[in-house]
């Protein structure tokens, strides 16, 4: 849903800037008729949302000539309600991103669609959640193409069912110039991690006959991947022992005001073996919300 211009350390030290934020405090989520908090830990991102979602979303492979997503698939599920409708916190948690990133148009007409206004929450889940035959102890919720009066900034703990933004106007820029909607995605795992796609298409090319380049070197072979500092991981080839740092972060490449870079699954469209790393949120949250239904 927005192109991504990837960042590659070309030196085995990087340093990090900390940034130190105080998270506001946790605000009461729903409650049920006796004003109790309802039991469920997850709860649906905004009213009517079942009812909202049409046909198959999250999945869908994208066909349609034009589309600037053809051939990719859909990492989350649309739901078309007005611009304005409140959107809120699916479960307790911290929140990992809250920026802009704009579309914008090149001169030749060429447009970059990007996300439009968009929260990233992390969700710790102590004890871990049963999924198929594993188990998630944290997971990240995705709300795209929201207003430009988002509630949250980075580092704020929010509470299920706490307001968060609102869908942005239709076709406006601070939705992304998309119909009004919101795209909602649940992403497994916490907010910075090493993705399973990211590994495969590494490795795939550290295999190849070219080799995985970065600038002048190149590494060949089985790769061993490792978190160095807070958002990079530090990629070694097993038989030669050379070593790159790679950024998990990716920038927009919008001209003017760009937002901070975000981490790099964070898209919402992409090959068909990334959507293992995606929850169908319909699915999941149907079998986890309380008594309070949406």
């Amino acid at each position: 849903m927005h192109v991504l211009t990837l960042t590659l350390l070309a030196a085995i030290q990087v340093s990090v800037t900390r940034v130190a934020v105080v998270p506001r405090p946790c605000t009461v989520g729903p409650q049920d008729a006796d004003g109790k908090r309802d039991e469920g830990r997850f709860t649906w991102p905004c009213d009517d949302y079942s009812s909202s979602v049409h046909g198959k979303s999250f999945g869908a492979h994208v066909t349609r000539k034009g589309s600037p997503f053809r051939g990719s698939w859909h990492l989350a599920e649309d739901v078309w309600q007005p611009g304005g409708t409140e959107v809120r916190a699916v479960a307790d948690g911290v929140v990992r991103y809250s920026a802009f990133s704009p579309t914008w148009t090149e001169a030749t007409g060429i447009v970059h669609w990007n996300l439009g206004n968009v929260i990233v929450i992390e969700h710790t889940l102590d004890p871990p959640e049963k999924v198929g035959e594993t188990e998630l102890a944290a997971v990240c919720s995705f709300y795209v193409h929201l207003a430009a009066d988002r509630r949250v900034q980075v580092g704020d703990r929010v509470a299920r069912g706490q307001v968060i933004g609102r869908i942005g106007v239709d076709k406006s820029d601070e939705n992304g110039r998309y119909p009004a909607h919101l795209h909602f995605g649940l992403h497994r795992g916490p907010y910075v991690q090493v993705p399973p796609s990211l590994v495969r298409e590494l490795s795939a090319a550290a295999r190849s006959t070219t080799g995985l380049r970065f600038g002048d070197q190149v590494l060949r072979g089985e790769l061993d991947f490792r978190m160095s500092g807070e958002t990079s991981v530090l990629i070694t080839a097993k038989e030669s022992g050379e070593s790159m740092l790679f950024s998990l972060l990716v920038g927009s490449t919008a001209p003017k005001d760009p937002p901070p870079d975000i981490m790099a699954w964070c898209e919402g469209y992409g090959p068909q073996e990334t959507l293992a790393e995606w929850l169908a949120p319909s699915k999941f949250l149907r079998a986890r919300v309380g008594s309070r239904r949406r």
